[in-house]
């Protein structure tokens, strides 16, 4: 009896050998096995520890082959969860090698390329995956993101299309393709897939984030700020997140909000250059020139090759009418992108300013081969030429900016201004009055109005425009002489006195208002007052006498 039991000890001490290797084994497999069916990293996983597992799996020597693909394959996983791209690669490949069905392995391999930005090849290994298993959603997905970096948004719907019809509940998915149509400014079906993303997942702060920008490529800010608003409370520390909402208030005119938001997303990032830049334009449409220079210094140093960085700057040094800084700013917009075409109108405007028609007219000419559909182009060119005194294609170029935008007002304003140089005064009127239905807050217009109808003798209609020019605008003294001439030609010579009195307080050179001040105090008698302010202004513009009479005002 006590042999038998002697000889049954070593068959125990095999048996328990045997299991603690089984049980050393399973604890490997679990270790390397703690990724999802979707390849993600499960909570409290350790890619290092993944790695360690299954490399000890790989070295075993006891795997079958299939068994030894699916511990490449998992290190490989782990491998890409470090952006370890090519080590991952490398596993991926030996995994396709000891099993060429292995599908996933095709899909996590093209999941590797993506992070590389070599979408082709990850196209190459989705197509494989797809072919080895048509039924992959997993498969279709990567593939949509591999074609939309590459901006082949339809392409890529096609592929979320499928990958949503193999798993209905596919919610990143319906947020991708969402992400799809916003590449395509297809906004409305963009916001029908973040709803249903948002729907699957009601704390999806990107989906938030996502459709908010949406809704500001639809220009509804309200509603763009509602969903940034919720992508803020759900992650408060996303920079882009503010940034967006920054740019929503932006798109409203609230500035002092939009830099708000902004300056926090600088301070969650101080290296964020979108944040810089933006807040730089905010502050120059508060015409915080200085502010906003500041702000695009920091953002050019940051990003260096932002071709709108500079232009924004060329922008803020034009508002301080700083042309030469301007024009070299847009000249290194247009350097980094030759096809810049808001950088050539922009630089084509800041030599207008100098003066520099003929450079202005170059820069605006090639801005229009660019973009020939921009009104603002036409628009400009047709001032360079108006400078010029080339009235004939200035009104072409106003002509083709007014059939681009049929409610540009100041096209109209700048057309009605030529009309009345040539002397086309009823033309002029038109054109002013179609800029006046646009634009009814335009002081200036109003005058330019008002001196027209003076002109043409509908003096009570003049009347009425310069009284609400001055409503608009009080005190101008432009305006007051444009009155002053119709109570001349209606004889209310005490008024015109009063108006031309009042015009020579803002501009006691003026010509006009001295002559006219004349003839009014000659026709009231004082013919010695009215003798020297007609001399005076005739001093000033020899021309004067004449350009009355053009009024309709003859010599005495």
């Amino acid at each position: 009896m006590r042999a038998v039991g002697l000889a049954v000890l070593p068959i125990v001490g095999f048996l328990l050998a045997d299991t603690a290797t089984a049980q050393d084994r399973d604890g490997r497999w679990s270790s390397c096995t703690l990724y999802d069916e979707h390849g993600k990293l499960r909570a409290g996983a350790s890619p290092d520890l993944v790695i360690d597992a299954c490399t000890a799996i790989i070295q075993s020597g006891q795997e079958s082959t299939e068994g030894r693909a699916a511990a490449f394959g998992n290190r490989g996983n782990a491998y890409r969860n470090k952006r370890e791209y090519d080590r991952a690669i490398q596993d991926y490949d030996q995994a396709v090698r000891l099993d060429p069905n292995l599908a996933s392995a095709f899909v996590d391999r093209g999941v590797a390329y993506n992070g590389k930005h070599e979408y082709d090849r990850a196209i190459g290994d989705y197509d494989q995956a797809i072919r080895l298993d048509p039924n992959s959603a997993r498969a279709f997905y990567n593939r949509g993101i591999a074609y939309n970096a590459k901006g082949d948004h339809d392409r890529a719907i096609q592929d979320y299309d499928e990958a949503i019809r193999l798993d209905p509940d596919f919610a990143v998915a319906f947020y991708n393709r969402g992400y799809a149509h916003s590449g395509k400014r297809e906004y409305d079906r963009a916001i029908q897939d973040f709803d249903q993303a948002i729907r699957r997942i009601p704390h999806y702060a990107r989906a938030f984030l996502s459709r908010g920008a949406a809704y500001n490529g639809k220009r509804e800010y309200d509603r763009a700020i509602e969903d940034f608003d919720e992508a803020i409370n759900q992650d408060p520390n996303n920079a882009f997140a503010f940034y967006s909402r920054g740019y929503a208030y932006s798109g409203k005119r609230e500035y002092d909000r939009a830099i708000e938001d902004f300056g926090e997303a600088i301070r969650l990032d101080p290296n964020y250059a979108p944040g810089l830049y933006s807040r730089g334009i905010a502050y120059g449409h508060k015409r915080e020139y200085d502010r906003a220079i500041q702000d695009l210094d920091q953002a050019i140093r940051l990003d260096p090759n932002n071709a709108f960085a500079f232009y924004s700057r060329g922008i803020a040094y034009s508002g301080k009418r700083e042309y030469d800084r301007a024009i070299e700013d847009f000249g290194e917009a247009i350097r980094l992108d030759p096809n810049y075409a808001p950088g050539l109108y922009s630089r084509g405007i800041a030599y207008g300013h100098k003066r520099e028609y003929d450079r202005a007219i170059q820069d605006l000419d090639q801005a229009i081969r660019l973009d020939p559909n921009n009104a603002l182009a036409f628009y400009s060119r047709g001032i360079a030429f108006g400078d010029k005194g080339e009235h004939n294609r200035a009104i072409e170029d106003y002509d083709e900016a007014i059939r681009l935008d049929p409610n540009y007002a100041p096209a109209f304003y700048s057309r009605g201004n030529v009309y009345y140089g040539k002397r086309e005064y009823d033309r002029a009127i038109h054109d002013l009055d179609q800029a006046i239905r646009l634009d009814p807050t335009s002081a200036v217009v109003f005058n330019n109005r008002c001196f027209a109808l003076a002109i043409v003798n509908r003096l009570q209609e003049a009347v009425a425009d310069c009284n609400e020019s001055l409503r608009l605008q009080p005190g101008v003294g432009a305006t007051l002489d444009s009155r002053a001439l119709a109570y001349l030609k209606l004889n209310k010579l005490g008024l015109a006195l009063a108006d031309y009195n009042a015009a020579l307080q803002a501009n006691p050179k003026n010509p006009s208002s001295l002559y006219g001040r004349g003839m009014a105090k000659w026709l009231k008698g004082d013919k010695a007052g009215g003798d020297a302010d007609i001399a005076a202004a005739k001093q000033i513009s020899p021309d004067v006498a004449e350009d009355f009479e053009r009024y309709g005002v003859p010599p005495l």
